[in-house]
């Protein structure tokens, strides 16, 4: 109403093997994480949302625009629209997209059995991915989440000495310079 929120009424939408949808901040899109029929993680689906209510009626549909087969866990979108974020803990194929030699390297080992988490940007047009942190063993970058002026803020949840800090990454500002 402008001045408030006036329950009007619901509609429900199917999203067959898909969950954790979130919603773009104009309500225009909608992202949820897959899954294959035999239940194995597939990465992102981005809808366009189309809604429309007059009086108590109201239509609501979506369709596909694409899809992004990455491993994350709940993203966030960007103000803009133009940036998705999200963490993904280090799994055991990881290894040579951090830099190291082998599965067996002595510092991704520590890795594995320490745990550790990263953040990463996508933009969404292109799907053009970069990881945005290089955690330490024991440490894990969770939740992340834009600040309307760009700013990405993150909470640190550092294991090795049971501490949690938050922190901000200009990461996707960065990009959009280059």
């Amino acid at each position: 109403t402008g001045a408030g929120f006036t329950y009007v009424a619901q509609r429900t939408l199917r999203t067959p093997l898909q969950g954790d949808g979130v919603i773009s901040p104009s309500s225009r899109s909608l992202i949820t994480r897959f899954v294959d029929a035999d239940g194995e993680y597939g990465g992102y689906v981005l809808h366009r949302l189309d809604a429309t209510h007059t009086g108590a009626a109201i239509t609501a549909s979506i369709t596909e625009i694409a899809r992004y087969c990455v491993r994350g866990a709940k993203p966030a979108i960007s103000f803009d629209e133009r940036w998705m974020v999200w963490h993904h803990y280090v799994e055991a194929n990881d290894w040579m997209a951090l830099g190291y030699a082998s599965a067996t390297d002595p510092g991704f080992v520590d890795l594995r059995t320490k745990g550790a988490a990263n953040l990463f940007v996508m933009e969404i047009a292109t799907g053009v991915i970069r990881r945005i942190t290089t955690m330490a063993a024991g440490q894990y970058a969770l939740y992340p989440h834009f600040r309307s002026d760009g700013w990405i803020y993150f909470l640190v949840r550092d294991a090795n000495d049971g501490r949690e800090y938050i922190a901000a990454s200009d990461a996707a500002l960065m990009l959009e310079t280059q």
